[in-house]
């Protein structure tokens, strides 16, 4: 999908105006330099998504969901003995209460607790029922069992409410002291249901136990618990339990499977689908819409830092497009679009990348439609990548210099050189000393900054609103300014970069054809091995940002193993927007240099993409 990041013609104006009354000598030519990005709000792909519960996170209602969340491919995995005592509420103490379990709440509300109630497949259950909710919750909870942190479990129980509930695990950790963690949020049921869940156990942990409850007026009934240690995972990698479609589960879903949707359109879904060849599928049907969109979605599945590859076979009579949903380890939710597909008339293949930082916990993968049409999936799957090279392996950065201003060469090189770190500078080829532009570095000077091991990019001939030109107009600046920085024995010139940040497909396709093997946006983020080489990544490093800040990226990239482009323009003191320090500069290099980070050109990032 093409992201294109137009300033408005007036604020473009009014940032020319403010260069030539403070920066450029009387009857010098007027340069153009490169505005901002803004970045994009990104819509929620789900109605009310399921998802884990921070404390003070809105508990909302839900809709189409086959139970709760779970985040691990449950049969996919070696499950070890469950670890629950009397999971099924069948032993009773001698007072006539369920051993091994425990009656709790807190709050200002009156809690009843009743044993034995009808079960799931037996006339032994558990119910806790409340009235006069003003506060806190109620709820059974098992004995604490002993577990280990690091160690993956996948919990699992029948519930049966009036109200929503809440899964909430309490881990006790070796000082003693309690943790609690919401991981899933249970709708109402009128028969009993099966609620999947895993997670992770904490550092410090040496046992824990489990509290589905309530905190409103109404009853729960549970039943039937299992906690197992997931020891394996399947011989293929995949992450997606019933990938295929082959297991059933409750109210005509497919086992670890979910239906969903959000906005204004009529939504049908069909299982099992029309087959794709062999077996059960998984199809959409959309026979009006306004907005939104419609998709099925497997149980959101626990991911590490790495690259993953989504795979599923797909037919379709509309477009349809490949969407992650991340789930962050703060509870927060993002999104990324992956792919967009054209519609597909014989059952179709379809595999492609992601990246997942250290900040994300689980994700789930949305094959969707957005539009009157239909679409059926089969044999999904998600797998982790092995062998990640290069500044992957690592994280790097790169130092990014725009426009070829004079004051990186006083101010930049110096420090660059004594630190022994190179950068890679885009050059408005005809935007020099030499054409009449005083503030910006002459042709001598561009010379001789390739000479000490800097590479150079372009950055057209004139610094243009690149999709305000013709097709013929575009390729005059783009490749010629190639020509021209080649004509200046600086080359190989393999970089590109857009001015203003705007480009649009024809745009690419001239930069491509230009022989151009990347080319540098003003997309907001860090460079992974997913990412466009034609639409790379940046954070920009303007006079409003901070030492701090830029820090906190290069500390981000090194512990996400991400390429972290910093795109800079004037090192000055002037304090004009598009500018930084001398002195934040010297710092951003020295920080470098004492973390260790590698520091790259664009040129030598990008054999890292694939």
């Amino acid at each position: 999908m093409i992201k294109k990041n137009k300033k408005n013609i007036m604020l473009s104006v009014l940032l020319l105006f403010a260069l030539i009354s403070g920066q450029t000598a009387l009857g010098a030519k007027s340069p153009k330099v490169e505005g901002s990005s803004t970045p994009e709000v990104r819509k929620s792909r789900l109605n009310n998504p399921i998802t884990p519960l921070s404390t003070n996170q809105s508990k909302l209602t839900t809709q189409n969901t086959s139970s709760t969340l779970q985040t691990q491919a449950v049969s996919n995995q070696t499950l070890g003995p469950n670890l629950v005592p009397n999971p099924s509420f069948q032993n009773t103490t001698t007072t006539g209460g369920p051993a091994n379990w425990n009656k709790g709440g807190y709050g200002s509300n009156t809690r009843t607790f009743t044993y034995p109630v009808n079960g799931n497949t037996d006339t032994k259950a558990a119910q806790v029922t409340i009235t006069n909710f003003v506060s806190g919750d109620a709820k059974w909870y098992f004995d604490d069992v002993a577990v280990s942190p690091g160690d993956n479990y996948q919990l699992s129980d029948y519930s049966l409410s009036n109200v929503p509930t809440v899964i909430d695990v309490r881990f006790k950790l070796s000082d003693g002291t309690f943790v609690y963690k919401d991981v899933a949020f249970i709708n109402p049921s009128s028969t009993y249901q099966q609620n999947n869940v895993t997670f992770t156990v904490p550092a410090n942990v040496v046992s824990l136990t489990v509290f589905h409850l309530i905190e409103s007026n109404g009853s729960l009934s549970i039943d039937d618990f299992s906690l197992n240690k997931i020891t394996t995972t399947s011989s293929d990698g995949n992450l997606v339990s019933n990938g295929n479609f082959e297991t059933p589960g409750s109210n005509g879903l497919p086992q670890g499977w979910n239906k969903g949707g959000w906005g204004t359109n009529t939504r049908q879904f069909v299982y099992p689908g029309t087959s794709l060849g062999s077996g059960n599928s998984a199809t959409i049907n959309v026979t009006s819409f306004t907005t939104g969109d419609a998709k099925w979605w497997f149980d959101p599945v626990p991911v590490t830092q790495g690259i993953y590859t989504y795979s599923d076979t797909y037919k379709s009579n509309i477009s349809s497009l490949i969407t992650v949903q991340f789930i962050n380890n703060d509870g927060t939710i993002t999104y990324k679009d992956i792919a967009s597909l054209p519609a597909a008339s014989t059952p179709t293949t379809k595999n492609v990348d992601f990246s997942v930082s250290q900040a994300v916990k689980s994700v789930t993968v949305f094959h969707l439609i957005e539009g009157v049409g239909s679409l059926t999936i089969d044999n999904v799957s998600v797998v982790k990548k092995s062998g990640v090279s290069g500044v992957f392996s690592t994280g790097a950065v790169t130092l990014r210099f725009d426009d070829g201003w004079l004051s990186q060469f006083q101010n930049a090189i110096p420090k660059m050189q004594s630190a022994g770190v190179n950068g890679t500078f885009y050059i408005v080829s005809r935007q020099t000393a030499d054409d009449g532009f005083p503030d910006f570095m002459s042709k001598s000077q561009i010379k001789q900054i390739y000479a000490m091991g800097n590479e150079i990019g372009a950055h057209t001939q004139t610094h243009p609103f690149l999709t305000q030109l013709s097709p013929a107009d575009q390729q005059t600046e783009i490749q010629g300014s190639r020509n021209d920085l080649l004509a200046l024995n600086v080359g190989p010139i393999t970089s590109f970069a857009y001015p203003y940040g705007d480009y649009d497909s024809i745009t690419i396709q001239i930069v491509k054809d230009a022989g151009f093997n990347n080319a540098v946006a003003t997309l907001d983020g860090f460079v992974t091995p997913t990412s466009d080489r034609y639409q790379l990544e940046r954070e920009g490093v303007t006079s409003n940002i901070t030492f701090a800040q830029v820090k906190a990226w290069i500390d981000q990239a090194a512990a996400n193993k991400t390429w972290l482009i910093l795109a800079i323009h004037e090192v000055n003191n002037s304090g004009n927007q598009f500018s930084t320090t001398p002195a934040i500069f010297n710092q951003i290099v020295d920080y470098l240099v004492t973390k260790g980070v590698p520091v790259v050109t664009v040129s030598q990032g990008i054999q890292s993409l694939q």
